[in-house]
């Protein structure tokens, strides 16, 4: 019997694309929700949680932000929820650009369904969001040299983190992190993604995203995720 794998929605797509990429999704265990009107799938956002979302890009003007937006909200059922965009060929880099700004990859449409489901998989694995608050310590490069915070991570992910602080870094910053398990240190790289919304999501902060990780940080840290969960 196959894995249920949840809930994806696919957004924004003509009834081809449509064809095209949803037998792979079914038959791999997801459960393929359909709103081709990017507008009303935010209402779905607001009531529905879904394991990942698939949207063609681009979109009528201002209808990415409002998903964006319908995703982030505070108390969402979609907050930390993957984000794919599918794009035509000649329009891959600028998709491209929004990757790291609440946007997890981007696709081109000509691949083969399969690449999708591979790439789902692999954001249902590293990217939904624990609650977890664990000790970090944060060093950021600057012109007088580097300054250390010590915070703690409000929620964990093995592709990134969110952290609160009354004082945030700008988006944009990059830095080095140590992240300390029970079974020792996670070392790498980051850089702040966005801020969070005050008085609209529960922590005051930042949203933060893997660069790399130093030696198998990654899979130790996904290993403690995949316990942690148990």
């Amino acid at each position: 019997m196959t894995e249920n794998k949840g809930r994806v929605l696919l957004t924004g797509m003509s009834p081809e694309t449509v064809d095209r990429f949803q037998p792979s999704l079914i038959e791999a265990g997801f459960e393929v929700v359909l709103e081709p009107d990017a507008g009303r799938a935010t209402e779905l956002l607001d009531r529905q949680g879904f394991r990942a979302i698939v949207s063609y890009y681009p979109l009528e003007t201002g209808q990415l932000g409002t998903i964006l937006d319908a995703m982030r909200a505070k108390d969402s059922p979609n907050y930390g929820t993957g984000l794919v965009l599918l794009v035509r060929r000649d329009r891959l880099r600028a998709a491209a650009g929004l990757v790291g700004r609440g946007v997890n990859k981007a696709l081109s449409v000509e691949e083969a369904p399969v690449v999708l489901k591979i790439v789902l998989e692999r954001l249902i694995e590293i990217a939904q969001p624990m609650v977890l608050r664990l000790p970090l310590a944060i060093e950021v490069s600057a012109i007088s040299g580097r300054n250390r915070f010590e915070w703690t991570t409000d929620n964990l992910s093995g592709s990134g983190m969110l952290v609160g602080t009354e004082d945030p870094p700008v988006v944009g910053t990059a830095f080095r992190f140590t992240i300390f398990l029970p079974e020792g240190e996670i070392e790498g790289d980051g850089a702040v993604v966005r801020q969070t919304f005050e008085g609209r999501e529960a922590v005051n902060g930042f949203g933060a995203r893997f660069l790399r990780f130093q030696d198998d940080g990654q899979a130790r840290l996904l290993q403690f995720l995949r316990e942690a969960g148990a």
